[in-house]
């Protein structure tokens, strides 16, 4: 597959602001997470342990770990959840035939939602740091444009928004939650969120949007 073709399609199909999250995105030389579980310099915002996301992840079981498997962290942070999430998946992807296009299949279905601008920001550099270096560390040659792509699907799946616990849509008899995208929501503009689902196949990579409820 020509994955410089595929991030090109993708990216014409971006809006102004997914470009400017796309062209943001960055790697570190480590992954940067706050995983002391000490508060920010606000005092407001408590980030999870290392052992408490092994341990919560170990409680859901392995099916936390399939491709196929679709998983949302609704405050996610710098990533704590996700980051660990995406390098197990990793080690799998390794171990099939084609680490390329695994690998991405991993990635497409992990979702993450964060309120703070500056977190999920972070977190996208984090996710693009965690599988560069997974693929320096097992020395794994990949293709010309791969990493483009995997930022694409960073953009559409790692997303700045909020939950509706009180906005204007009545959650209902269940406890129905919609997701509502920065910085609308700010404005008081609440418009659901869609989701982007991924269709990655042998030949193509292609992406649509489905509204969701999330319960």
């Amino acid at each position: 597959m020509d994955f410089s073709t595929v991030a090109s399609h993708l990216l014409n199909n971006f809006s102004v602001d997914e470009i400017k999250a796309y062209n943001s995105i960055k790697t570190f030389d480590y992954i940067h997470l706050a995983s002391m579980g000490h508060n920010d310099t606000e005092g407001y915002q408590i980030f999870t342990p290392e052992f408490i996301v092994k341990d919560m992840c170990a409680a859901i079981g392995d099916d936390i770990f399939d491709f196929s498997k679709n998983v949302l962290e609704p405050t996610s942070g710098d990533g704590a959840f996700t980051v660990y999430i995406l390098l197990r998946r990793l080690e799998k992807a390794l171990k099939g035939g084609n680490f390329e296009l695994d690998s991405l299949r991993a990635l497409s279905t992990i979702y993450s939602i964060e309120m703070d601008k500056e977190l999920i920001k972070k977190q996208r550099n984090n996710i693009l740091t965690a599988v560069s270096l997974f693929i320096k560390d097992h020395k794994i040659e990949v293709s010309e444009g791969y990493f483009e792509v995997f930022k694409c699907i960073i953009v559409k799946n790692f997303i700045w928004a909020m939950f509706n616990s009180d906005g204007p849509i009545d959650a209902g008899l269940f406890g129905t939650e919609v997701a509502y995208e920065m910085p609308k929501a700010e404005k008081n503009v609440f418009n659901p969120l869609d989701m982007p689902v991924w269709d990655i196949s042998d030949n193509a990579i292609i992406v649509h949007e489905e509204g969701v409820e999330i319960w």
